[in-house]
């Protein structure tokens, strides 16, 4: 850690002596009896300073309709929320670490159908190809993130991007996260890696997005600490560190590996329209054709090396001190879609305009569970193959810039998978800048169950369900308000579910869990307001959820989620922007979710609920021109309304720590 700090310090050196020789050149280009042509070499190269707004990316959300490129955010908005399990809008709840298992804490369902393995603890750290951004840079573009808390948690990102040509750029991401934790056998350690093309004709006709994604996502289990209920208590038998409390498992963990490609290439046909405005700018086909191309190799992988001594499982079927439970899914994935755009001859915005999507999917699958013996020999096999085709189909209608409505459907009829659709409908109406913008959605869905609640058989588990369980029915209305005059946005959604799959406790095998599906339907109401403050050089923003269900106990969800950040901005010689505030989280009490380590899944266990009390970070940001840095210490105020706290039964979550972060970017 303090290699690279010192590295990036000499960095920081080096620039500011470049920047010094390049005043002391400017000075010395003035002398009038400097050669004339070399003063006007020296003048022509310092003409052009390269700053972010020449980089620019895209998505693959975003290039579904046209190609739109935005620029890149160099602010210091939200860069004290580094941990992609503690996001304001997306909280979670977990077994104590950024590296470790996690779940939503708020009610948040997956818009997927068809064939699903069904892990999904660690996919907050998961790297996809909805997550590459393909950049247009016009000189060399470099990112550094560097983020510590010592040994506790440590976080590097890199991001290097350069245009091969004009329209031709290559790029790389690395991302790691290593988190050792406050107790015994508690490590995080993930890394993903991007390598990523996007070339473009110079025409603009033909474009081609290449991305291989890599994530090697590893997560020590430690079982909980054995003084999972009394280690906030002052008490005579506590150890002098909490690293030294014992713990259910010394060797037990998961490891993930999630590989995959992607080939997307689309020809536009016919006329080519486009749009610019201060943020985005769109190049708009009339008509146009796409094929995706998707590889994926993902493994799931529990292993423990020790006799489960604290009963922390139920009773082993292969050995008592070896277990190695492995999934393997192959995935190949082809997708064809034809789009038809009509409209008028170009504008200053785009009005009466038709768009028809027509296509198809083929995803062919590979499936394989295993167990295997210490001598590598396999205890147990269970493999398949299947495949599912889906139509695609799009038909939307822009009335105008600030009218427009939208249809989606995905159906899946032939395959493994066949009944399952998802039918969507979304209408926007921009009333205007100060009044602000509605947005209607609504959507059915209808899922197959994945496979971990099918059939599963593991060293210390086997069920199976293919029989007994159904497709999962959700309905959803949603209406949304977005004014960013008012600088508000606030939403209600209601959902209607049939049939709701989820993981709880055995009733006949001790501390075995079982998949069980809900045989009524339930009912969520989920209102979200956020809102922005401003007076003068003090900021708030804040953040609510309220939702209300007929199943509390099923859904285990809060009732009441906050989120608040208060700070002040300050300016000094004219450059260095800084920040200071806190943030504060809260949620009300509910029935807590229970983990179980072979399975990687959280289910509904014994009724617990914990206390619930805010949690406060207190922070410091700065900003000097290319770099970013903050100070945070996150939960502050431990010991003044709890010595610590739990969102997962047993497992209680980090204590106050410090933690700095920096971020500097490079454009030459």
């Amino acid at each position: 850690m303090y290699k690279l700090l010192l590295a990036l310090l000499c960095c920081y050196v080096l620039s500011v002596a470049n920047a010094f020789g390049q005043d002391l050149k400017t000075s010395i280009a003035g002398n009038k009896e400097l050669d004339s042509l070399r003063k006007k070499e020296e003048q022509g190269r310092d003409s052009v300073v390269f700053t972010s707004k020449y980089v620019r990316y895209t998505t693959r959300k975003l290039t579904k309709d046209s190609i739109q490129t935005v620029p890149i955010d160099t602010t210091l908005t939200g860069i004290q929320n580094f941990s992609p399990i503690a996001q304001p809008r997306n909280p979670t709840v977990g077994t104590g670490l950024v590296g470790l298992a996690a779940t939503p804490l708020l009610f948040t369902p997956i818009k997927t159908i068809g064939f699903d393995a069904g892990f999904h603890s660690l996919d907050a750290y998961k790297f996809t190809h909805d997550d590459t951004k393909f950049y247009r840079a016009r000189s060399p573009f470099t990112s550094l993130s560097y983020i510590s808390a010592g040994d506790n948690v440590q976080l590097l990102k890199i991001i290097h991007s350069q245009n091969i040509k004009p329209n031709w750029n290559f790029g790389a991401n690395f991302n790691r996260i290593g988190a050792n934790g406050f107790y015994a056998h508690q490590r995080g350690d993930d890394l993903n890696g991007v390598l990523f093309t996007w070339y473009q004709t110079k025409n603009k006709r033909y474009n081609i997005w290449v991305d291989a994604v890599f994530n090697t996502l590893k997560a020590q289990e430690n079982g909980s600490i054995l003084k999972d209920t009394i280690i906030f208590t002052l008490q005579g038998d506590n150890l002098v560190t909490k690293e030294a409390e014992p713990t259910r498992f010394r060797t037990a963990r998961q490891l993930y590996r999630d590989n995959s490609l992607m080939i997307r290439q689309s020809y536009f046909v016919g006329r080519i329209d486009s749009t610019l405005n201060s943020t985005t700018q769109n190049i708009l086909p009339t008509n146009k054709i796409t094929h995706t191309f998707v590889y994926n190799n993902s493994s799931y992988n529990f292993k423990k090396e020790e006799e489960d001594i604290y009963n922390v499982l139920p009773t082993p079927k292969a050995s008592l001190t070896f277990t190695n439970d492995s999934t393997h899914v192959k995935h190949i994935q082809n997708e064809f879609i034809y789009s038809f755009f009509l409209r008028g001859k170009q504008s200053s915005f785009i009005k009466n305009e038709l768009k028809v999507d027509a296509g198809v999917k083929h995803d062919f699958y590979n499936f394989q569970q295993q167990i295997l013996q210490q001598d590598r020999s396999v205890y147990y096999n269970r493999s398949f193959s299947a495949q599912n085709t889906t139509l695609l189909g799009t038909l939307g209608y822009r009335f105008s810039n600030k009218v427009d409505v939208n249809l989606n459907v995905q159906q899946i009829f032939q395959g493994l998978n066949a009944g399952d659709y998802l039918y969507e409908a979304t209408s926007n109406f921009m009333l205007s800048d100060k009044t602000g913008k509605i947005i209607m959605s609504a959507y059915t869905q209808n899922k197959s169950p994945e496979e971990i609640y099918n059939r599963y058989f593991g060293n210390h588990y086997d069920w199976d369900k293919r029989s007994d369980i159904s497709r999962t029915k959700t309905t959803n209305f949603t209406f949304a308000y977005l004014n960013q005059f008012l600088k508000l946005d606030a939403s209600a959604s209601y959902y209607l579910i049939s049939n709701y799959l989820y993981f709880t406790a055995s009733s006949t095998i001790a501390k075995a869990i079982v998949p069980t599906q809900y045989g009524s339907e339930i009912s969520l109401l989920q209102i979200k307001v956020g809102k922005q403050l401003d007076k003068g050089s003090f900021h708030a923003t804040a953040y609510g959820v309220y939702q209300k269900t007929d199943a509390k106990s099923i859904l285990r969800t809060p009732e009441i989620y906050v989120f608040a950040s208060v700070y002040k901005d300050q300016t000094f010689f004219k450059a260095l922007k800084t920040q200071i505030g806190f943030d504060l989280f809260y949620n009300d009490t509910y029935l807590a979710k229970s983990y179980s380590p072979a399975a990687s899944q959280f289910y509904n266990g014994d009724d617990v609920t914990f206390s619930s009390k805010p949690v406060i970070d207190a922070w410091i940001k700065a900003g000097l021109r290319r770099a970013n840095i903050f100070a945070k210490y996150q939960y502050v105020n431990q010991g003044l309304f709890s010595k610590g706290y739990y969102t997962v039964n047993r497992y209680p979550m980090p204590d106050r720590l410090l933690t700095l972060g920096l971020t500097w970017n490079f454009y030459d």
